[in-house]
């Protein structure tokens, strides 16, 4: 179980496979990620991501009001059309970070979609109070949503 785990929702007016088709395509993510982190993202194979896709993200991470630059891999672990979207990052900050796990998930609200955006991190024994910062900022993940929301209903 994770020690960090935190999910923002929002209903979205749009259907689950059109959220999806950005959701799961991660060059999408350098336009809907809240954190303005991320500054490019390649994926291999190249093609369709699915269950095993890598993906390598270059990062710009600001800790205690400093910019970290990270290269961070991610696998994809859930490739559910229209359902739900996850993956495993491996430690960009070792001995920082353990296990740090994100997913979307989606479901019917109305006439909408409903996104459920969560992480799932281990952080350990978190003692640099840069890192509690980093840890307890949760407002990009909303950001994310927004984002969303903009990509798709207009």
């Amino acid at each position: 179980m994770a020690d960090f785990p935190y999910t923002a929702e929002a209903t979205i007016n749009a259907s689950a496979d059109k959220l999806f088709a950005i959701i799961s395509e991660p060059t999408q993510h350098l336009a809907m990620a809240g954190s303005d982190e991320i500054k490019k993202i390649t994926v291999t194979p190249a093609g369709p991501v699915g269950v095993g896709s890598k993906m390598f993200a270059d990062e710009a991470v600001i800790v205690g009001g400093d910019t970290m630059e990270i290269a961070a891999e991610s696998e994809t672990i859930i490739c559910d059309a229209g359902k739900k979207f996850a993956f495993l990052v491996f430690p960009a900050l070792p001995g920082w970070v353990g296990r740090m796990e994100w997913s979307f998930n989606l479901s019917p609200d109305g006439s909408g979609t409903k996104v459920s955006h969560q992480v799932d991190i281990d952080w350990g024994n978190v003692t640099d109070e840069n890192l509690k910062g980093l840890r307890d900022n949760c407002e990009g993940m909303d950001k994310t949503l927004v984002n969303l929301k903009k990509m798709t209903e207009g």
